[in-house]
């Protein structure tokens, strides 16, 4: 398959806009045209032996997690390692793309798959991906009472080109969220202007992106039932295939009813959530104490040891994406840096 095309079906499968602003993602390494793609190696990290690994298989093109390519290069010298790599790529005609955060954020990605080391009842994104608003450009808010909210939803569900959201503000009340264009509100308006007496404010806003269901950074997952915190610990060695794992015990916490995960490093996204438990590779030290001390437990698995096992699962999905048109392999090289001494 030529490379255009498997870049094509990689952007397809993971938007690159669904990845954060400072990232560095997508085709890092393109060799001259045509470049033909028989053979894929998948990898957490893009070190030399991962390297060495695609060109005895002859990979054309490397899937690297992290990007190899971050930080701007002035020049490309055989005494660093990277450069070493990357050279190495342009001439043995190795492409690399990189997935990273588009794959954090995407609806079954690695978050999703990190979540699934518990019996989940319910999950959402901590934080929500949007996406371009395409035919909505106006967004009317309705602050109503919650016992009318079926019948206000009826009203409006006929409309086209609209896209209705419900937001609960408390047991009494909630916020109807209707997406449309601006020649549509006349129609809203008319639907629902028999709720007038019952409809306790209006307002209306311009919009330019709206939220992606289901894609976003981290998950909140609620548990099917509590367990306690020595199951949630085994639960997690057993999914990443760890024999150690770094647990700090929050004050007051013994059961867990809901976790929060954010593969690699969670300190910034993980922070003063209602959960009982954060599930990440790694935090600073404050961030743990902050954590532990306002009741919360952390589990610290070291950062790509909760990204490398969804490698297994996106090799099913790759192979699904190409309908087996190339032969995609899992490095057998690829670990983390740390280990348990």
């Amino acid at each position: 398959m030529d490379l255009k095309s498997v870049v094509k079906k990689l952007q397809q499968f993971a938007d690159p806009s669904l990845a954060e602003s400072w990232d560095n993602v997508g085709l890092l390494v393109e060799p001259t045209p045509p470049h033909e793609v028989k053979k894929v190696m998948l990898t957490n990290d893009l070190t030399e032996a991962v390297y060495r690994e695609a060109c005895d298989w002859n990979a054309n093109l490397i899937i690297s997690y992290h990007p190899p390519i971050f930080a701007p290069m002035k020049k490309l010298v055989q005494s660093n390692w990277k450069d070493r790599i990357i050279t190495g790529c342009i001439e043995n005609r190795i492409a690399i793309y990189s997935p990273h955060t588009s794959y954090d954020a995407l609806a079954g990605g690695v978050n999703d798959w990190l979540l699934q080391a518990f019996d989940i009842s319910s999950s959402k994104p901590v934080t929500q991906s949007v996406t371009s608003a395409g035919p909505y450009n106006k967004k009317l808010q309705l602050t109503i009472s919650s016992t009318d909210r079926e019948s206000i939803l009826k009203c409006v569900s006929g409309i086209e080109n609209t896209f209705t959201t419900v937001n609960e503000l408390n047991k009494e009340f909630c916020e109807i969220n209707i997406l449309c264009g601006s020649g549509t509100i006349p129609a809203i308006l008319e639907s629902t202007q028999c709720f007038c007496d019952k409809i306790q404010s209006t307002a209306l806003f311009d919009i330019q992106k709206i939220p992606k269901s289901g894609y976003g950074m981290g998950r909140i997952g609620k548990l099917t039932s509590p367990i306690s915190v020595s199951e949630a610990v085994e639960r997690v060695k057993k999914h990443l295939g760890l024999a150690h794992i770094r647990l700090a015990k929050g004050i007051g916490c013994d059961s867990i009813s809901s976790v929060a995960v954010c593969a690699g490093s969670g300190g910034g996204l993980l922070k003063n959530l209602n959960v009982s438990l954060y599930v990440t590779g790694e935090m600073s030290h404050h961030d743990v104490l902050h954590a532990a001390q306002s009741g919360v437990s952390v589990i610290l698995c070291d950062h790509s040891n909760t990204e490398r096992g969804f490698l297994k699962v996106l090799q099913e999905s790759l192979t699904k994406v190409f309908q087996n048109q190339v032969d995609i392999q899992v490095s057998k090289s690829d670990k983390d840096p740390l280990d348990v001494v």
